[in-house]
């Protein structure tokens, strides 16, 4: 009994982008890439994707700033995103590091997108403490493009769990 079905979305592992599941060949899988190019993988590199809207993840972000004391946080009204694992998916038990890290970095780009899209020129991400990969990644990510900036928020205990980024709608390219 197969995990995946025929027209299923998915991920690999180490790739971005997001691949729909044409045919199964034992233990092998033929998938096509968003551009309608077709490739054979084996099965262990597919993983389940599970589509969040960014609508929701920013109405739940949103009506959770107001449960938050003011001395953690700034009082404007910036749309933000919530990165923690536990905001993103139901159960992560059966997902590597590598796809939680992955889903994480997606849903920041389609955050970002929503964003360029409404032509909103600040908002915030919350990406946490921990050990500042999933930070540094997503600084990498702003640096690379033009017209964006990100800049420390929410500083608690002299660490920094959150990052405000403002953009320049008319130069912003999106993810």
């Amino acid at each position: 009994m197969s995990l995946f079905q025929i027209g299923e979305k998915v991920s690999l592992l180490d790739e971005t982008g997001v691949f729909t599941i044409r045919e199964f060949l034992s233990g092998k899988v033929i998938i096509e890439d968003e551009f309608g190019f077709e490739r054979l993988i084996e099965t262990r590199y597919i993983v389940k994707r599970k589509v969040i809207a960014v609508e929701e993840i920013q109405q739940k972000d949103m009506s959770n700033a107001h449960h938050q004391s003011n001395s953690k946080r700034k009082t404007d009204a910036s749309p933000e995103i919530d990165l923690h694992l536990e905001n993103l998916v139901l159960n992560d038990l059966h997902m590597s590091a590598h796809e939680k890290f992955s889903l994480q970095i997606d849903q920041f780009k389609a955050f970002t997108n929503k964003m360029i899209q409404n032509k909103t020129t600040k908002f915030r991400v919350i990406h946490g403490i921990g050990e500042g990969k999933l930070k540094s990644e997503i600084r990498s990510l702003i640096e690379s493009r033009v017209g964006f900036t990100m800049h420390d928020d929410n500083i608690v205990n002299g660490k920094v769990g959150a990052s405000l980024i403002e953009m320049q709608v008319t130069k912003v390219i999106p993810f």
